[in-house]
């Protein structure tokens, strides 16, 4: 990781970057000081819910713009803000995408019933608040090393 602009911390773009679909880029969100909340707590999961993971994604990233998804997979979670939420096994990955096909993964956590609990509702309040930092910092120029 590389330091610049006002002390922000750009993680390499390997480190960031997560599938390279035929339709879409899915990458980690990161924040300003350089962590990778959702990455973070996927290297803490089992191979298995890893891999998981990578099949959804995957499977996202190769189909294109306006294919129907199941929606054991993908579904929208907050229709307002457009956040999706990947769905491998009892994993939740919030995400959102951007112009030039690209999809950000922000924040991730456990399901915890069949209905979003209120620290499930928490955990999209802080994706909304990561979108948010997103699109000021890449407006900005502030979001990809240059």
């Amino acid at each position: 990781m590389t330091k610049s602009r006002s002390m922000i911390i750009y993680p390499k773009p390997e480190d960031i970057l997560f599938h390279e679909g035929r339709y879409f880029t899915v990458e980690w969100f990161y924040l300003e000081n350089g962590k990778l909340p959702a990455f973070e707590y996927y290297r803490r999961l089992s191979e298995v819910d890893q891999h998981k993971l990578k099949l959804v994604v995957k499977y996202i990233a190769d189909n294109p713009y306006g294919t129907k998804l199941p929606l054991t997979m993908y579904r929208i979670e907050d229709h307002h803000n457009k956040i999706f939420a990947f769905k491998p096994r009892a994993e939740r990955y919030f995400n959102f995408m951007m112009k030039g096909s690209v999809i950000i993964i922000t924040n991730a956590y456990h399901k915890h019933s069949n209905k979003m609990t209120k620290q499930d509702l928490e955990e999209l309040q802080t994706s909304i608040r990561y979108k948010l930092d997103y699109v000021r910092r890449v407006k900005e120029g502030a979001y990809y090393e240059a």
